[in-house]
């Protein structure tokens, strides 16, 4: 099996690399799926690998994934991913096992991946009491890239809110392209 590094920088290549490999990204960009340029900018950022092997293309990704709680006067809360919504419109509707995902970046520790998502998807600070649970592996083609073979690296974390990082109305991380929303529900 070899295993090529496949390094378009552009739309135009990116889309002739996985046509020719029997990938059709028509649809990229619309409803769940993301668009190539999101794709490029993963690949760029070293988030993802994309792999050639004797012409089939396979993504690469390695995750980080974290179940976050609270403990307070109404029991144990767990906080979840309710949705995101993307400036042309489009909303996806979330129902994930966990309550955040960070894809690792290049020669990141699974544990500062969560801490940085943490941060930067809920603007949380302070101390956070991460205790690693497992790591898992995983291959499906992802709602994400429709028709790209993905192959997934989840290492699994708990982490649980002190009362100064609870915020009872949730989270909202806004970004150029999309804004997601975080809130809590019984454990």
């Amino acid at each position: 099996m070899v295993n090529e590094t496949i390094a378009a920088t552009t739309e135009a290549e990116l889309r002739e690399r996985l046509e020719q490999s029997g990938v059709l990204v028509e649809g990229w960009g619309t409803g769940k799926a993301k668009s190539l340029a999101h794709l490029i900018k993963e690949i760029v950022s070293g988030e993802t690998m994309l792999l050639d092997r004797d012409g089939a293309l396979v993504r690469q990704v390695s995750v980080a994934q974290a179940d976050i709680t609270f403990r307070g006067p109404e029991g144990l809360l767990k906080l979840v991913e309710l949705r995101q919504v993307f400036t042309d419109g489009r909303v996806r509707e979330r129902n994930n096992a966990f309550s955040l995902a960070e894809k690792m970046e290049p020669g990141e520790d699974p544990a500062q991946a969560i801490e940085r998502g943490i941060r930067e998807e809920l603007g949380v600070e302070g101390d956070l009491p991460i205790q690693f649970v497992g790591e898992e592996c995983e291959g499906m083609f992802s709602p994400s890239y429709p028709g790209l073979f993905s192959e997934y690296r989840f290492f699994r974390y708990t982490v649980e809110f002190w009362a100064d990082q609870y915020r009872p109305e949730g989270y909202i991380e806004t970004q150029p392209d999309k804004t997601t929303y975080f809130g809590w529900q019984p454990a």
